[in-house]
C-alpha cells in the first residue's frame, strides 16, 4: 500500500490511534482543541457536525500557519495533507449518551442498556489540502464525510454486574458508560455492524474511502 497524502488525525483517541496503525497508515496526531458546539439533534447529524469541527479546526491550522519543514514533509508538486476528524457517540431511543459525569451515572446509563439493542455512531470529515505556490499556502482541495451506524444488542444484567464493572473505572471516559474493546466487552451480547465503528472509527470504510479518492493506492 502506498500513501499519496500525509495524513493527520485530530484526535487524542488512542483506540483510534490504534485502528490507523493496525491498517498500516503512516499520520501525525494533531488534537484539535475547538470548542464542540452542537446545533443538531440527530445522532447521525451530531457526528457529523462534530467531526466537521474537529477536523476543520485543526486544517485551519495548516492554512493559517504554513509548517516550515513543509517541504520535508510532502512534495510541494504533487503531494498533500489530509486531516482526519471524527465524533462517536452512543444512542439509545434517538437519545445521546454522553460519557457519565459519576458513578451513579454510569449506573444509571448501564442499567438502561440492559438487556437492549442500542446504537452507535461514528461521524468521520476529511480535508485535503495541497500547496498552492501562487499564494504560498495551503488550500483546501477536497473534502468529504460520513457516518456509520452499528447497532449493539447487551446481555441482560443486574445492578451488582454493573456496579462490578464501574468498580474498574473503565466506564469513567466512555461514551455510554461502556467500552466493548475492553473489560465492557462482556456486557455485549451481539452487535450488528462493524465493530471498529463501535471502538470509535469505522476503519473500513475509511480505507475504502481513501481508496477510491487514490490517497491510498493498493499496488
Amino acid at each position: 500500500m502506498r500513501q499519496n497524502v500525509v495524513m493527520i488525525l485530530a484526535s487524542g483517541s488512542p483506540r483510534r490511534r490504534d485502528l490507523l496503525e493496525q491498517a498500516g497508515l503512516e499520520f501525525e496526531v494533531i488534537v484539535s482543541d475547538v470548542e464542540e458546539i452542537v446545533t443538531k439533534t440527530n445522532p447521525d447529524e451530531v457526528v457529523l457536525e462534530l467531526s466537521e469541527q474537529k477536523c476543520a479546526a485543526v486544517a485551519n491550522g495548516f492554512m493559517q500557519n504554513v509548517p516550515s519543514n513543509l517541504g520535508n514533509l510532502i512534495d510541494l508538486e504533487t503531494g498533500g495533507i489530509l486531516v482526519i476528524g471524527a465524533d462517536t457517540v452512543v444512542s439509545l431511543d434517538n437519545k445521546i449518551l454522553g460519557k457519565p459525569e459519576d458513578a451513579k451515572d454510569a449506573l444509571k446509563m448501564l442499567m438502561n442498556l440492559s438487556g437492549r439493542v442500542h446504537e452507535v455512531y461514528t461521524g468521520v470529515t476529511c480535508k485535503v489540502l495541497k500547496y498552492n505556490s501562487f499564494t504560498e499556502g495551503m488550500l483546501e482541495t477536497d473534502s468529504f464525510s460520513f457516518f456509520v451506524e452499528t447497532k449493539v444488542n447487551m446481555y441482560p444484567f443486574d445492578e451488582y454486574e454493573a456496579l462490578d464493572y464501574i468498580a474498574t473505572g473503565e466506564p469513567m471516559d466512555k461514551a455510554g458508560a461502556y467500552g466493548i474493546q475492553g473489560i465492557g466487552e462482556r456486557l455485549v451480547e451481539s452487535i450488528n455492524g462493524d465493530y471498529n465503528n463501535v471502538v470509535g472509527l469505522p476503519l473500513s470504510r475509511l480505507m475504502k474511502e481513501l481508496a477510491e479518492r487514490e490517497y491510498i493506492v493498493y499496488a
